[in-house]
């Protein structure tokens, strides 16, 4: 059965070219782990392809505003960082078409603190309504966003979050995600081997915590021994030369750990660039994977894939939406993952190249998957 969901389309060539204000919409103008119910939610997100009802009236309807709304990206350089702008930029638009805002700017960062800090500023400067943020850091933007929140800024911190009293933050639990793909592996390996790492954006919050979650298994398998770890920045790319540049001093690889994002093929280039066999590699949810995953399977290959929802893009934007016509978000809410097992990859083959699996979060879906939860 292939699968229905709508997804948040990226074109990759159309998606570079994002800059400061995207799209010149400033507009000042088997084995596999089972998935929790707010992964579940993910996956059937059937309600996001109607028309919002929940907008119309009740607890969570929205007026006509003339609210700016701003986005602060710390990092661009990899496809899920691109298809996250491509749906923010998507809500805004819907939003902007409704009345529900009268523009919105996207600022895109080079993973610094520094340039972050310049973004959110400017942003002060412009007196927008309120700032999407994904973090470079979780506690050294504090001083600035504090700044901003004095002067009635609402701060909605998403996907690489920060650590701050009165910022609204849609968190991954990405502990969680690190140990649930760590065991699937130790399940398949039998606990004992040696396995490469990969991680992702150095200090983001994301990295931390995966990194965390497998650790958190491995120390459980003193003879599973990691035999490198590559910086693999959450791209493909990246990835791929940073394995290619040691692979050939490693002993044998019995599985690859990898981070999300972007990067599952890099591994899978590597091997087969180097003529070896591509060992288990947890996937990422990209086309890309999902086509080659698929391909394998029909040669015994198996796997799971897992990803956050790039689409959290048009949630935090819907999310802020919501807070500027003070209807009732939570402090703290949680966004979904999409785990795909062995068994649904058919489901994913109609995949646009170049995009990730993810739900289109419209704003009836972030009502009822994220604020209500």
């Amino acid at each position: 059965m292939k699968l229905t969901h709508r997804f948040t389309a990226l074109l990759l060539a159309a998606a570079m070219g994002l800059s400061l204000t995207a799209c010149g919409s400033s507009q000042s103008s088997s084995n596999a782990p089972s998935a929790t119910p707010s992964e579940q939610s993910a996956q059937s997100p059937e309600s996001s392809t109607a028309e919002d009802t929940l907008a119309a009236s009740g607890d969570y309807a929205l007026k006509s505003g003339k609210y700016v709304i701003g986005l602060s990206n710390s990092f661009y350089g990899n496809t899920w960082r691109k298809q996250m702008v491509s749906s923010f930029t998507e809500a805004a638009e819907e939003a902007k078409k409704k009345g529900y805002i009268s523009g919105y700017e996207i600022q895109n960062g080079d993973n610094t603190v520094n340039t972050q800090i310049a973004q959110i500023n400017s942003f002060i400067l412009k007196k927008v309504d309120a700032i999407c943020i994904n973090a470079a850091s979780s506690t050294a933007l504090n001083d600035v966003i504090k700044k901003a929140m004095d002067q009635g800024i609402k701060i909605i911190a998403f996907d690489s979050i920060i650590d701050l009293d009165g910022a609204y933050t849609m968190d991954y639990d990405w502990v969680s995600m690190g140990e649930k793909k760590t065991q699937y592996v130790m399940d398949k390996i039998g606990g004992k081997g040696n396995v490469i790492v990969v991680r992702g954006p150095s200090g983001a919050a994301p990295d931390v915590g995966i990194y965390q979650g497998i650790t958190n298994v491995l120390k459980k398998y003193p003879d599973v021994k990691i035999a490198t770890e590559i910086q693999g920045q959450a791209d493909a790319t990246v990835t791929q030369q940073g394995i290619l540049n040691v692979l050939s001093s490693l002993p044998k690889i019995d599985a690859v750990i990898t981070h999300c994002g972007a990067d599952s093929m890099g591994v899978v280039n590597a091997f087969q660039s180097m003529g070896q066999e591509v060992p288990l590699t947890i996937g990422d949810n990209t086309a890309e994977f999902m086509t080659w995953w698929n391909q394998q399977a029909q040669k015994g290959y198996e796997t799971m894939s897992v990803n956050s929802t790039p689409s959290c893009g048009a949630g935090a934007l819907w999310t802020a939406v919501a807070a500027l016509n003070d209807v009732k978000v939570p402090q703290k809410m949680y966004l979904p993952f999409i785990y795909i097992n062995q068994d649904e990859i058919g489901q994913y083959a109609d995949l646009q190249a170049g995009t990730i699996a993810s739900p289109y979060m419209s704003y009836d879906y972030v009502v009822e998957n994220i604020l209500k939860k």
